[in-house]
């Protein structure tokens, strides 16, 4: 059954409540005193540890957890290595388990579910008989379309659930109307009347009115009808602070930075796609390889081992340069929400230069400003890249190569920083890093908190070579650390 129950990696994990920053131990007692809310603090600020936090410290016996697709895996891993416990998903590698009416949903403490699960009706009302103590929305913004057909499925599970938390680093993306679906959840006696949609758009957002002809049905001329168009903007704007105030937290980095550590790490763990068949083809073929006894150059070896990194990426890696066929691995899609979720600029590196050139492509499908620097971008244009990075705030990504931008260019700009792959040395890493944390530019060095993102393929060799780096990080700090105060001692 493609049911996945976590093991504890941790013998024996040090008690949640005991790691939060002071700014999250204040935002948890805040969430437990208000049942239905939402945590709408920037991206890197810790919503989901905060959300654990709460579930842990209430001892909540059935928590759900809705996320996008590409988050599953990294829920299940945070988990596991915060709370030392085991969750149940019927999503493995892009496919529903179709026995999930033979599982025991009121057993496991933690179930995690994607949001386009619940709008298969048959899965919904598996569901729905459930009875949960709290349902966690995670990126909740995917549910900013009233009419949609996950939020109408969305609307069917609240009904008896005694706490519901909603998480979006962007509450308001377009217009207040983003907001009303949260809002008619939170408090569905006062929002989930017939006319509240309305009352909310006429409120709080700006409207155009436009006369248009329409035939009704039946009738033989058409008739003149006003309609009303929602325009970017807002109105209202006290009002509606008001009504955030009363449910809604919200923190900025600059307010905590105090708090926070100089570079902070979040792990995002993917499940290889459709290409996980060519994968594993791959890996067999090299070990028969390895096992007949024929002797195999280690450049060989290397080369074979690149491959099958280069398909946790992005299958279309191995063809030569053509037009995208194929749809965003699923690498590619977490990396699209990471973009999405974040409201500031972000550098993004990969060891491999044709899948810079794929996530480009992708970037620019999706209209999403970037600039990119690789080995084949030559210097002046490299330059240029650099500067409308730092200085145009349209400019929202930096796709580069872990060789060529991972050295002597300043991109403080960013606060996000995400390794799509990883160099096997953690000194390239870190040089990485420094290009956003710990450069000096316009004569003063900076000291903001960078978030450090790393994406990888789980049960491949990219969760090996993340493995390897982060023990090699741990074992160079301790040298050091040892080498420092060994050598203070002898002053």
């Amino acid at each position: 059954m493609n049911i996945k129950e976590a093991t504890q990696t941790n013998d024996s994990p040090l008690p949640i409540q005991t790691l939060l920053y002071p700014y999250q131990r204040e935002d948890v007692e805040w969430i437990i005193q208000h049942p239905h809310c939402i945590v709408g603090s920037v991206m890197g600020l810790g919503k989901s540890i905060e959300a654990m936090a709460v579930a842990d410290k209430l001892q909540t016996r059935h928590c759900l957890i809705v996320c996008k697709k590409t988050m599953v895996s990294s829920w299940f891993w945070m988990l596991d290595q915060w709370l030392g416990e085991g969750a149940l998903t019927p999503h493995e590698n892009n496919q529903y388990d179709h026995r999930l009416a033979g599982l025991d949903l009121d057993a496991p403490r933690f179930v995690v579910v994607n949001y386009d699960l619940i709008s298969i009706e048959k899965y919904r009302n598996l569901l729905q008989d459930v009875k949960w103590d709290m349902i966690i929305w995670d990126e909740a913004h995917a549910l900013k379309n009233h009419d949609a057909k996950r939020t109408r499925n969305a609307y069917l599970l609240i009904p008896g659930v005694s706490r519901l938390l909603f998480m979006t680093g962007t509450p308001i993306r377009n217009t207040p109307m983003d907001l009303f679906p949260l809002f008619w959840m939170m408090n569905p006696r006062k929002y989930g009347g017939k006319n509240a949609w309305y009352k909310w758009r006429d409120d709080f957002c700006v409207v155009e009115e436009e006369e248009i002809w329409m035939k009704p049905k039946g009738a033989t001329k058409a008739r003149p009808r006003i309609i009303k168009r929602i325009l970017p903007g807002t109105k209202n704007d006290d009002l509606l602070r008001q009504l955030l105030y009363l449910y809604m937290i919200r923190r900025e980095k600059n307010e905590v930075m105090k708090d926070l550590p100089p570079k902070q790490y979040r792990v995002v763990p993917i499940e290889l796609g459709p290409e996980r068949v060519q994968y594993d083809t791959m890996k067999a073929e090299y070990f028969a390889l390895l096992d007949s006894g024929i002797e195999i150059t280690a450049p060989a070896a290397i080369a074979q081992l690149t491959r099958l990194r280069q398909i946790c990426c992005d299958a279309n890696t191995l063809l030569p340069e053509s037009p995208r066929v194929s749809t965003p691995s699923n690498k590619t899609l977490a990396l699209l929400d990471v973009i999405d979720e974040t409201s500031g600029k972000l550098v993004v590196f990969t060891y491999f230069e044709r899948y810079a050139s794929i996530l480009c492509s992708v970037l620019k499908e999706k209209k999403i400003p970037y600039r990119t620097i690789t080995g084949k971008v030559p210097g002046n244009e490299r330059l240029r890249a650099e500067l409308d990075f730092q200085n145009n705030a349209d400019v929202k990504v930096l796709v580069g190569t872990i060789g060529a931008a991972g050295e002597g260019l300043t991109l403080t700009a960013a606060d996000t920083v995400v390794f799509c792959d990883l160099a096997w040395t953690p000194a390239t890493i870190h040089q990485c890093e420094d290009r956003v944390y710990g450069r000096v530019d316009k004569g003063l060095e900076t000291t903001k908190s960078v978030l450090i993102v790393d994406l990888f393929c789980q049960q491949t060799i990219e969760q090996h070579v993340h493995d390897v780096v982060r023990a090699k990080e741990q074992m160079i700090e301790a040298i050091v650390t040892k080498h420092v105060v060994d050598a203070m001692r002898k002053e």
